[in-house]
């Protein structure tokens, strides 16, 4: 018996090194952009970095990295600043919407979301940290809110504007006297020993500086330092106080981003440098580029006691720096935009693409930088932080992707002004618009509202003024769609090849099939599926398949080759759609049981997108929401994720994509994206490549337990090596779980374990073990 242990042990070893990138079942992983760093703070050997997103860390002693979001305990998303409290060893962590997070020196982190959750008017967003001892000053658009830093609550605020009013608060600081604030309307200051602090009487504005704008404010060497933030382009400055003379220690020329003191140092942040100033305010440091490999464009910078430079750079992360030409750069991998709007996955890899467009108006959002990013071997790539059109021109709003599924080096990627880009080992080889192909164009930009490739790899592609166009061979042909009013943004084709071509702000669908014979439009077929039938005459095959609401915004074609349509009122499916030319057919919402009454699945809910998995179940984004995951008939819930129930970082959902090998699922949010390990994979044709994971089975594990590898609707039986029956399940698609208990829900004990496979009609059979270790 314990050879055939050690000989399933070594099996599973090797299941183990194969699938090492496997997050478990039930799992979450970021994919969040790490370096357009904002912040930066360091303390007892750790450089704390911020993004906008989240928040990672870097050990100086043994340079390892770690990150910190909502996945693994940060309470939210949409950071502003962070600041280490050396007095008690603690990292105060602040967000745009005024939420608070304190990590203490062993890591733990409690959040504070009183100012996110008052009903203070004015903006929440926490400006800036200042740390006196325990108490922490944070400038917010309404004033100064103080924290204890060891009790954890908030101890005061500060409404200190004329007659009490909020005033939008950029910094504070203080001197052996006073407190003071840089607002945007002056500097106030006041007593810092009154008893009293929220009494808006005792707070004076210093009328030398008047009411301008001052966006930091520090005291270093004895003087008050305030930044004059000039509504001008470079115009900032830094002045200081000088035996009650303002002076300009940096002259107006820049703009400035930030203000603070480290290691006996002034250090003034621009936007394209830093200047370091000792205490006598000689200059001790001019930091301007990296390795003369990029001009940089920092953030905020710390100096650390050893004299080394962090600084937060907005799009390379965090940035260790000796001087110009000694520099490293420290960033978790992750792409390099935030936003999402549509993905692609195709054999492992996967692309996404940023921009979007209104969907009220069809404008341009006009988003330029980092339009194309893509995951490949478990590592993120961008195709440049921007990128050309035809006319040399920038690009702008990247609204859909497609990979072709027999070379997966070739990519298709269309924006919504500029065209469509052709790309081939993630370089653009070419960009196709009016002036060189059939695509068209409206007021000289050429619009791509969606993308599908079909079956006989074909690509299909739809221009926003309604024309469908196919390219083969380096050859296009033109499809007219007839005009419904709408804007076509949906493209979905079925196994007969028929494409589906939703028109959004119409809520109609175009059903059109050439036959196979793209040169010959003699036996084209097309359907017209809409409520606004006045717009057609007999000779149009149009009618009205009662689609719900008033938008469409969403297609899907499931395992049975069912047509799933998301609307702005749920969703509607035909079950018949090969009858789509030479019947009238309906559009039919779905009826579920919910608190014993029977009602419309999602009638209420906007269906950005519908996306199938291995085993024909529904992933469900909506707009407002979260994700739902429905049973195969869209009658059952399986789960629903929401911001507020998941780390889910926005409960807007833009796409949805699946990895159908290891079912690893993709949510495109307006917040950035994230995936989720799924219980269902795409089914395979045998049994050729069943494996277990974890295998083998530790005694510290408590999560669910794999067989992959399986055939649709596999029968999966699970003994012990006596051939006692512990489970019995199907798989879901190409495979099956277990929680590792037997059927009166305890723990099975430690050996061996059979797994016996077949498939629904018996014809295929497989086993495989699993060894159990209590």
């Amino acid at each position: 018996m314990l050879n055939k242990l050690l000989i399933t042990f070594l099996i599973g070893l090797q299941t183990i090194v194969c699938f090492a990138q496997d997050i478990p079942i039930g799992s979450w992983r970021d994919h969040l952009p790490y370096s357009d760093a904002i912040s930066v703070t360091e303390g007892n050997g750790i450089v704390y970095c911020a993004t906008n997103s989240a928040l990672f860390t870097y050990n100086k002693s043994d340079f390892t990295i770690e990150r910190l979001n909502l996945i693994t305990g940060l309470s939210d998303i949409g950071l502003s600043k962070i600041k280490y409290n050396d007095y008690n060893k603690t990292v105060i962590v602040t967000y745009t919407n005024g939420n608070i997070d304190i990590i203490n020196s062993d890591k733990n982190i409690t959040n504070l979301s009183f100012v996110k959750n008052s009903n203070i008017l004015g903006t929440k967003t926490i400006n800036h940290i200042f740390i006196e001892e325990k108490f922490a000053y944070l400038s917010t658009g309404f004033g100064i809110v103080v924290l204890d830093t060891e009790k954890l609550e908030i101890v005061d605020t500060y409404f200190f504007g004329p007659l009490g009013n909020s005033l939008f608060t950029n910094a504070v600081t203080t001197d052996n006297l006073n407190i003071y604030a840089a607002t945007n309307e002056g500097v106030y200051f006041a007593n810092k020993n009154s008893t009293n602090l929220a009494d808006y009487n005792i707070w004076s504005l210093l009328p030398e500086l008047g009411t301008e704008t001052y966006g930091d404010i520090v005291h270093f060497s004895n003087k008050l330092f305030v930044i004059f933030d000039s509504p001008g382009w470079k115009q900032d400055s830094l002045l200081y106080n000088n035996a009650g003379s303002w002076q300009a220690l940096f002259p107006e020329g820049t703009n400035i981003e930030s203000l603070s003191i480290s290691a006996d140092k002034l250090i003034l942040t621009k936007d394209d440098g830093i200047n370091i100033f000792d205490s006598a305010l000689v200059l001790s440091a001019n930091i301007f580029t990296v390795n003369d490999w990029f001009y940089i464009a920092p953030k905020e910078t710390c100096v650390d006691n050893d004299g080394t430079i962090w600084y937060a750079e907005n799009e390379h992360g965090l940035i260790k720096s000796k001087n110009n030409y000694n520099n490293e750069i420290i960033v978790p991998n992750g792409p390099s935009s935030e936003t999402t709007f549509d993905m692609d996955f195709v054999d492992g890899d996967l692309w996404k693409v940023s921009g979007g467009y209104n969907n009220s108006n069809f404008g341009a959002l006009y988003n330029s930088k980092n339009l194309i990013n893509y995951l490949i071997n478990d590592k993120w790539e961008n195709v440049g932080k921007n990128i050309n059109d035809a006319n040399g021109n920038i690009a702008y709003d990247a609204v859909n992707v497609v990979i072709n599924p027999s070379n997966k080096n070739q990519v298709y990627v269309g924006t919504w002004n500029n065209g469509l880009f052709e790309l081939n080992n993630g370089t653009i080889t070419n960009i196709y618009n009016a002036q060189n192909s059939s695509l068209d164009s409206t007021f000289t930009s050429t619009k791509i509202g969606s993308m599908a490739f079909d079956k006989d790899n074909i690509l299909w592609v739809l221009s926003s003024s309604k024309q469908l166009n196919s390219f083969a061979q380096n050859q296009w042909h033109t499809f007219a769609i007839p005009n419904t009013g709408g804007a076509p943004t949906s493209l979905a084709i079925d196994d007969n090849k028929t494409k589906w071509i939703g028109m959004q702000n119409k809520n109609s669908i175009v059903a059109y099939n050439d036959n196979g014979t793209l040169d010959d439009l003699s036996d084209d077929q097309t359907a017209v599926l809409t409520a606004n039938l006045s717009n057609f005459n007999s000779d149009i095959n149009a009618y009205n398949p009662n689609i719900p609401g008033a938008a469409l915004y969403s297609l899907a074609l499931d395992l049975d080759g069912e047509i799933w349509v998301g609307t702005d009122e749920g969703i509607a499916v035909f079950y018949n759609p090969s009858n789509v030319f030479s019947e009238n057919i309906e559009a039919e919402q779905i009826y579920i049981q919910q608190d014993g009454q029977t009602q419309i699945l999602l009638e209420t809910e906007i269906i950005n997108v519908i996306k199938v998995d291995g085993a024909n179940r529904k992933w469900i984004g909506t707009q407002s929401s979260g994700a739902y995951l429905m049973s195969e008939d869209g009658t059952e819930q399986v789960e629903h994720f929401t911001k507020d129930n998941s780390p889910l970082f926005s409960n807007n959902i833009f796409d949805i994509e699946l990895n159908p090998k290891t079912g690893e699922v993709f949510f495109a949010t307006e917040k950035g994206l994230i995936s989720y390990k799924g219980t269902a994979t795409a089914a395979d044709t045998d049994f050729n490549n069943v494996f277990v994971y974890p295998n083998p089975v530790k005694p510290d594990f408590n999560g669910t337990i794999a067989i992959r590898g399986l055939v649709k609707d596999t029968d999966l039986r699970i003994t012990d090596i006596s051939g006692n029956i512990v489970f019995q399940t199907k798989s879901l698609g190409g495979q099956a779980v277990w929680d590792g208990k037997d059927f009166n829900g305890n723990k099975v004990q430690t050996g061996v374990y059979m797994v016996f496979n077949g498939s629904p009609q018996g014809e295929l059979k497989a086993v495989a073990k699993i060894l159990f270790i209590h």
